[in-house]
C-alpha cells in the first residue's frame, strides 16, 4: 500500500507537466483568464523545484508552500472573478480576498507552527474555492446562457476544483493529526495526489479549449 500510495504522490507531481505543456503549445491563443492558469502551473512546478531544494538542504520548507497557497489563492480568485460576474461582484472578490490574505498573514504569524503542514490557511483557501464553484455552477443554472457546457473553461475549473478541494479538505485539515502515523500519511497523501492528477487534467482541458471572446 506504502509503494502505491508513493507512486500515485511522485506521478501527480509529474502530472503537472502535462498541463504545462498544453499551455505552451496554445499559448499564442490563450485569453488573459487562461494566461492566468497557466501561471498558476508554472509557479506550482517552480514551488516544487524550490521545495526540493530546500529539503536537500535540510531545511523547513513549509514556508514555500504557505507563499504558493496565497498565490494560487490569488490567481484563482481572479479566474472565477471573471467567469461568475455580474452575479458576484467585484466587491465581494475583493472583500473576500483582501479578508483571506489577512487571515493568512494571522495563521502565519500567532496560529501555525511554521515547521508544520499550512492546515488552517490551506482548509479556508478549500473552503471558498469549494464556494466558487457552486456559485458558478448556481450562476450558470440560473441563466442558462452557455449552450456548450463542456466547451467552457470555467465549467471544468469548477468540476476541478470541486473535486480537488472537497476531497483534500480534510486532509488539509488533520494532516498534521496523522503526522506519526507513516501508513497513514502514505495513504492520505496517496488519495490526495490521486485528486491532484485529476486537476491537472482539468487545467489541461481549460488550455486546451479555444473559448469565444
Amino acid at each position: 500500500m506504502e509503494e502505491l500510495s508513493w507512486f500515485i504522490s511522485n506521478l501527480s507531481i509529474y502530472s503537472i507537466a502535462l498541463p504545462a505543456v498544453v499551455g505552451l503549445v496554445f499559448y499564442h491563443r490563450l485569453l488573459l483568464y487562461q494566461k492566468a492558469i497557466f501561471l498558476l502551473i508554472v509557479l506550482s512546478l517552480g514551488t516544487d523545484l524550490a521545495a526540493r531544494l530546500v529539503i536537500e538542504n535540510e531545511e523547513n520548507h513549509q514556508y514555500v508552500y504557505r507563499i504558493f497557497t496565497i498565490v494560487e489563492f490569488i490567481l484563482l480568485t481572479y479566474v472565477f472573478a471573471q467567469g461568475i460576474k455580474p452575479f458576484v461582484t467585484k466587491g465581494v472578490f475583493l472583500s473576500l480576498g483582501i479578508s483571506f490574505l489577512s487571515f493568512a498573514l494571522v495563521d502565519l504569524l500567532w496560529i501555525s507552527d511554521l515547521e508544520e503542514f499550512n492546515t488552517y490557511t490551506t482548509a479556508v483557501e478549500g473552503i471558498l474555492m469549494i464556494v466558487f464553484a457552486l456559485a458558478f455552477f448556481y450562476k450558470t443554472l440560473t441563466e442558462l446562457k452557455i449552450k456548450e457546457l463542456e466547451k467552457s473553461p470555467f465549467v471544468w475549473l469548477s468540476i476541478g476544483v470541486l473535486l480537488y478541494f472537497s476531497s483534500s479538505l480534510f486532509i488539509f485539515l488533520f494532516t498534521n493529526y496523522f503526522e506519526h502515523s507513516q501508513n497513514s500519511l502514505f495513504i492520505i497523501w496517496g488519495i490526495h495526489g490521486i485528486f491532484s492528477i485529476l486537476l491537472n487534467i482539468t487545467y489541461s482541458i481549460i488550455l486546451w479549449i479555444k473559448p469565444a471572446k
